[in-house]
This record gives structure tokens, C-alpha cells and sequence, in this order.
């Protein structure tokens, strides 16, 4: 409710300045004007999008993501200067309604043309109806949004970028091509170092404080258990936790994985009362403040360390 009145009062901002401009002769930046030098005016979501997107899209465009840093996407309240950038864009790539409810929303009310391309339509419902018939705890994606801590469904959200900028830019539509067989290359070997590095480990099994890595463990044969289920701010009773601690045991979970992001005081307890280690995981949801080196902005890096990490988790040879 709140979030849907920041919306309308925001519009109702974005409404006024632009009608106040035209009528003083300046003019509106167009989003790509057709025959002209200018690049593609893309919008991104936040940090996991603007990733995968940035990759494909290459010199042809130029990305901008609406999350600054330190911003939660779940609870993101969005601002007049985010208006008038998704005034100005041709697209608008973001991971679908359950993560940022507030896209969809303020993208139609502040440019009803631009091109809304959530990511959650990018993987064919067939692939994942085989998924979640091949695996008993695969999650449903109207309700968990982690799809890209899966390099194998990443595939599928590289493909649907190369299409959605080609549709929006047909001028480029090869080089966008090229650009996503040349990530989709470097994908291909991350699944299959994945696919090896997971393959012989102590244990199948790792804990997590919430669910998020349901969409990893199920393509590489893994077991998630979390300790509050989808929503990372929920407190458990005594009874889930002396529950999850039971199983955790019975599964001879050696480690526990925290997000990089979240607080880790629950993460801390359970690891404590089972005497086992924290091994800090980045889902990318989040731009760091300060300083950031190359890596830290290349989606095939992160998830390498996030590997490694999960291989000490699972005490893999």
C-alpha cells in the first residue's frame, strides 16, 4: 500500500517536470532514436540482471540500473530519479513480480513503451515442469526468484537477453548474438566446473538461514536445508530450530552457507550449536558500497568463489 502511493506520487512528479520541459521547448531524451549515433538506453533491476545483461548488450548499449548501492530489492522504494530513467529507456530488464513489485508498476505508469522483459519468462515453463519432476524439492518460481544461482537456468536468461536487445535494437542483432554465444561459451564450462567440483564431497547436504540455493542444489544433485524457509527475516520457534538441528545432524551437514548480505546472527547461533563453520556466499542481490575490483563485477567470477565455497561447505575432494 505504501509502496503503491511512493509510486503514484512519484508518477504524478515525473508527470509535471516532463509536461513543465516540453512546454519550455527542452527537449525529452529519446530513448534510441532511430538512424542516430545514440546506444541503446537499457534499464536493469538490480545487481544480478545488470550481470548478466551487461555481458550481451557490450559497446551497443548502455545499462543502468535503478538500485543504487546498499539497496534491498525486495523492500526497494523507488525515487523520481528512477522515473525519469525508465522514462528515457527502450527496456527495462528485471527478474519478475515477487522480487521487485514495484517495476512493473512505475515502468508502465512512467513509459508505457518501453519493452518489459522480466526474466522470470526467459526459462520455457517445459524446462521447468522436467526440473520439477526430476527433483521432489524443486521450488516454485512465482515464489522464489533465485533462478540465477543456477548457471544452468543462467543458459536460458542469456539467450531471452540476446533476443529481447535484438528485438529492441534489430540494427545490432548480430553483434548482441555474438556477445551471448561468447558468455553463453564461458557458462557452458562454469556448469560443467560445477558439475565436477560438486561431484565427490563428504556430504549432499549444506544448511542455509533461508531457502535461496533450492535452484543450485537441484541441478547439481545437492540438499538444501534452511532454517526459515523463503523469507530470510522471519524468526524460527525453539521447535524449527531443535528441528532443523536433528536434521542437520542425521544428514552430517558440515557447514553452514550465509549470505554475504544478510544478518548472520542467526546463521552464527545454528553453526554454533552444531560446532560447524560459516562459509559466506554472495547472491549478488545487493551492489556493494565502495570500491569494486573487475571481478567483482563479472558474473562467471562470482560464482567461481561461491563454488569454491560450497565445496569447502560440502568437504569436497
Amino acid at each position: 500500500m505504501i509502496c503503491a502511493l511512493v509510486i503514484s506520487i512519484i508518477v504524478i512528479i515525473v508527470a509535471v517536470y516532463i509536461a513543465f520541459i516540453s512546454h519550455a521547448g527542452i527537449p525529452v531524451a529519446s530513448s534510441h532514436a532511430a538512424g542516430s549515433n545514440d546506444k541503446l538506453l537499457v534499464i536493469t533491476s538490480f545487481r544480478p540482471i545488470t550481470l548478466l545483461v551487461k555481458p550481451v548488450a557490450g559497446d551497443y548499449a548502455t545499462v543502468t540500473q535503478i538500485l543504487p548501492p546498499g539497496a534491498e530489492p525486495h523492500e526497494y522504494e523507488p525515487t523520481p530519479n528512477d522515473a525519469m530513467a525508465l522514462a528515457k529507456g527502450k527496456i527495462l530488464f528485471y527478474d519478475g513480480p515477487f522480487m521487485e513489485p514495484w517495476a512493473e508498476k512505475l515502468a508502465g505508469s512512467t513509459n508505457p513503451d518501453i519493452i518489459r522483459a522480466p526474466f522470470i519468462d526467459a526459462i520455457p515453463p517445459s524446462v521447468l515442469a522436467q526440473m520439477k519432476s526430476e527433483h521432489k524439492n524443486f521450488p516454485n518460481p512465482e515464489q522464489d526468484s533465485h533462478l540465477w544461482l543456477s548457471p544452468q537456468l543462467a543458459e536460458y536468461y542469456v539467450h531471452y537477453i540476446a533476443q529481447q536487445l535484438a528485438a529492441a535494437d534489430p540494427a545490432n542483432a548480430s553483434s548482441y548474438q555474438k556477445n551471448a554465444e561468447t558468455f553463453e561459451a564461458r557458462l557452458q564450462k562454469l556448469d560443467a566446473r560445477y558439475t565436477t567440483g560438486l561431484s565427490n564431497c563428504t556430504t549432499r547436504t549444506f544448511l542455509t538461514s533461508h531457502s535461496f540455493l533450492n535452484y543450485q542444489a537441484a541441478a547439481y544433485n545437492l540438499t538444501a536445508l534452511s532454517i526459515t524457509g523463503l523469507s530470510p527475516d522471519r524468526e524460527p520457534s525453539v521447535q524449527q530450530m531443535a528441528a532443523i538441528l536433528d536434521e542437520s545432524k542425521a544428514a552430517n551437514v558440515q557447514g553452514v552457507i550465509a549470505e554475504t548480505d544478510e544478518v548472520q546472527s542467526l546463521s552464527q547461533s545454528i553453526a554454533s550449536e552444531l560446532g560447524l563453520p560459516i562459509y559466506p556466499y554472495t547472491t549478488m542481490e545487493i551492489l556493494p558500497t565502495g570500491q569494486m575490483n573487475v571481478g567483482d563485477n563479472d558474473y562467471v567470477i562470482i560464482m567461481e568463489n561461491n563454488l569454491q565455497q560450497m565445496r569447502q561447505t560440502l568437504k569436497c575432494q
